[in-house]
């Protein structure tokens, strides 16, 4: 397996990996590198190189290589990334899928009720789950981070209810292929895709609170 270090040119992670687009999204590091390497790029977009790479390495491998969590990991980074990450699901990514289910199914009105209802009580579940990470569990870690915490939270109450986010849509995904009759023309094998993509994008987005985010805060927290 690849692991990308500092001197590794960012547009070869690119081309090794599209999906790592999203990454550089939620660090905000715009295209127009050149021949740079990873460490000049983030140095120039202000963005901690070994905190990107923990991300970058974990995203192309998943929780087959995890990163080794110390205190040089820089807290507020993850925040940030994971905090561009909801604005880009709640936002934009799921909206979409939303959009194109409807113009999928259109002339399947029965089905169409069904499968909306399914998907909006999953949008619901979705945006309850972020919003107390953005009202609870972020500012709290940008306390800790400043030395004012306080006494009342502990990163530990997040990680005993944490859960996936991404099995609801994982179930409508298998629904759809096991049991829709209906036509299946270009626009659903299309919005197929993008629930196959979305589920994927949240289950590295947990692996990301899970396994680095809540390691690095349960190290500051001694």
């Amino acid at each position: 397996m690849i692991q990308y270090g500092p001197h590794d040119k960012m547009c070869d992670l690119i081309c090794e990996d599209h999906f790592m687009l999203f990454v550089l999204s939620r660090f905000g590091i715009p295209m127009g590198f050149g021949d740079s390497d990873i460490e000049e790029v983030c140095k120039r977009n202000g963005v901690d190189v070994k905190t990107f790479l923990a991300i970058v390495n974990m995203n192309l491998h998943g929780d087959g290589i995890l990163p080794k969590v110390d205190k040089d990991l820089h807290p507020e980074a993850i925040v940030k990334y994971l905090h561009n990450s909801h604005d880009y699901f709640l936002d934009y990514r799921l909206p979409s899928i939303r959009t194109r289910l409807l113009e999928a199914m259109d002339g399947e009105k029965d089905v169409a009720v069904v499968v909306m209802r399914y998907f909006d009580e999953y949008v619901a579940e979705v945006r309850k789950h972020m919003e107390y990470e953005e009202k609870v569990v972020f500012p709290y870690i940008r306390a800790l981070v400043q030395g004012d915490s306080g006494d009342d939270y502990h990163i530990s109450i997040f990680r005993k209810q944490h859960s996936d986010i991404e099995s609801r849509l994982t179930e409508l995904r298998d629904i759809l292929i096991k049991y829709y009759t209906g036509k299946t023309g270009h626009v659903f094998h299309a919005v197929l895709f993008d629930i196959f993509t979305c589920a994927d994008d949240l289950r590295q987005h947990n692996t990301v609170e899970d396994c680095l985010l809540v390691p690095l805060i349960e190290l500051l927290e001694k």
